[in-house]
């Protein structure tokens, strides 16, 4: 019986993995638009980073966010975000840029019900570089 549950207790945790919408793989392009509703990314982009470090900014600004589930009641998103990877895969975002001193929200366009905290040294790192 305890095997069971091990075992259960295992495979729940690789399928949660798995279900981790955080790009994994390098990222190859960023593009930024005006957030326009819930559920799409705008695709009138407006920046598009291609750059190492630009890449490197957003990949470790994701990576480092903190999830917060609940019930989640947004302003419309002041920004969209569409990451790819080098496997071609598309990620996209909602972005509430905070400003400087405070924190910023992302949310997985698939996934309302979840927002993801980029800290205050990433955010004003993200918005010199958005408003850039």
């Amino acid at each position: 019986m305890r095997i069971m549950i091990v075992a259960l207790v295992s495979l729940l945790a690789v399928v949660l993995l798995g279900c981790n919408e955080k790009p994994d793989d390098e990222l190859a392009k960023v593009s930024i638009s005006i957030g326009a509703k819930f559920n799409k990314v705008n695709t009138d982009f407006f920046k598009e980073y291609t750059d190492e470090e630009s890449l490197t900014l957003f990949q470790q600004a994701i990576a480092t966010t903190v999830k917060n589930e609940g019930v989640v009641n947004m302003a419309s998103p002041e920004y969209d975000v569409q990451i790819v990877d080098k496997a071609g895969n598309k990620y996209g975002y909602h972005l509430w840029l905070g400003d400087k001193g405070q924190n910023s929200s992302l949310m997985h366009v698939e996934d309302t019900h979840t927002i993801y905290t980029i800290s205050k040294e990433f955010t004003e790192k993200l918005a010199a570089l958005v408003h850039s």
